[in-house]
Formats: C-alpha cells, structure tokens, sequence
C-alpha cells in the first residue's frame, strides 16, 4: 500500500507538470508535429518497454530465487534434526539441536540484515561450523549408526551448500550501469509525454498521470526486489523461526 501512495502521489507532481508545461511552454500549438512525436513514441516505447520488462523480470526472479533458498534451507535443518534422532545416542540428538537452535538463533537475530549491506553473517557462519565440529567428534560402534552418519554427513553438506548459494545469491546485485540507463531511459520517456501536444488538455493531464504512476510502481519494484531484505518487501528469516519451532515441539 505505501509503494501505491508513492506512486500516487508521484503520478499528481506529473499531472502538475504536464499542466504547467502547457500554459508556459503552450505544447498545444505543436499539435502539427503530433504524428512525427507518435512515431518515435512508437519505436521508443517499444524498447523501453523491453528493456524495463527484462529488468523487472531478472530482479523479480532473484527474489524468487532467494525466497526459495531460504524454505529449503530451514527444511533441511530440520531434515538434519530428524535424521539426529535415528543415532542411537540421546546426547549427540541433543547437541545437534542445539546447534541448530544457536545457528537459527543467529540468523533471527541478524534478521538478513548483513545481506542487506552485501555481507556475510559472520555468527551464524561459526554456529554453521559448530554442528560439523559435533558430527565429527561423535563416536560409534555397530553398522546402524553407521548408516545414519553416512546420511547425517550427507545432509549437513547439503545445508551448507543451500547455506552458500543462498548468501550469494543475495549478494547479487543489478549492474549499477543497467540500473541508471532504465532510469534515465525513463526520465526521456516521461519528459516526452510532458510536452506531448494533446489537443484536449485533460487528455494530456490523464496520459502523464498514468504514465507517471506506472514509471514510479516499475522503479520501486526494481529497489524492492533488486535488495529483497530492505523495504517493504523483504524477506524475513520467518521459515527458520517456523523450522525451530517444529524442532522444539514436534519431537520432544
């Protein structure tokens, strides 16, 4: 709802413009050329219209990406718990989850926040290390922990690369070039529509309304989705919350 007021209000100021560029600059006598002006409004929303469909759809499906790394992540820890309780050694289960409750821990905490400056979450790395550290100081002796090791070692990798794709992935950025030529590539097309000469004023006063709110909505979604932990988009650590608390009460 707040991007929707932004744009709004956003889409008013260029109302206020077009209006404003019609009494001092008199756009309606150019009414003549409005043929030649259609043309190149033509050609040129046509590729800006691609070029801001590409930028909406890359960021949108990085977001989608991360969100979906987050999920399986939080899974597999509880995956890891689950499998901690095939050991036949009560204690091992336990400390197991107890390094998952401390890891969690850190990422609630951080709430993405490193990610959101392009950083690492340095605490939650060392928890990470602390579970591989007690998967390999445990002791067994007969061929069924045996078996269950073998998966244990196996999930814990598979954390630890959903781990590492997921920081990465967030990390991403769009290239800061790309990011200023759609936003200059919008200001052209704006400031066109400014001084398009429409016959009818209303019209005009209509066309800048709606073209400005469409440019303020595609530019906001860009920022929200292009750095997913910032704004009112972001995406929170709520399925590690949802993952421990499965742990805490579904298998005492």
């Amino acid at each position: 709802m707040h991007m929707i007021w932004k744009s709004f209000a956003f889409s008013l100021v260029c109302a206020a413009l077009y209006w404003y560029a019609r009494i001092y600059l008199h756009t309606e006598l150019y009414i003549v050329d409005v043929g030649g002006l259609s043309s190149f409004l033509g050609v040129f929303g046509t590729l800006y219209g691609i070029l801001a469909a590409f930028v909406v759809f890359e960021v949108w499906s990085q977001y989608n990406r991360i969100s979906a790394l987050i999920g399986k992540e939080a899974q597999a820890l509880e995956q890891l718990f689950r499998l901690s309780l095939y050991f036949r050694d009560p204690e091992f289960t336990q400390r197991i989850k107890v390094g998952i409750r401390e890891y969690i821990g850190h990422i609630v905490e951080g709430k993405f926040r490193f990610l959101a400056q392009g950083e690492r979450n340095a605490k939650s790395g060392l928890a990470l290390r602390k579970i591989s550290e007690i998967i390999q100081s445990v002791d067994f002796d007969d061929d069924h922990d045996s078996i269950v090791f073998e998966q244990i070692v196996e999930h814990y990798g598979e954390v630890a690369q959903l781990r590492t794709e997921r920081t990465n992935e967030s990390r991403n950025r769009l290239p800061r070039f790309l990011k200023y030529f759609i936003y200059l590539a919008s200001t052209f097309a704006l400031i066109t529509f400014l001084i398009m000469p429409f016959e009818v004023a209303l019209y005009g006063v209509f066309s800048a309304f709606v073209i400005g709110f469409l440019q303020a909505m595609v530019f906001q979604l860009i920022e929200e989705l292009d750095n997913p932990f910032k704004g009112t988009m972001q995406l929170t650590p709520q399925p590690f919350v949802l993952a421990l608390k499965h742990i805490e009460e579904d298998y005492d």
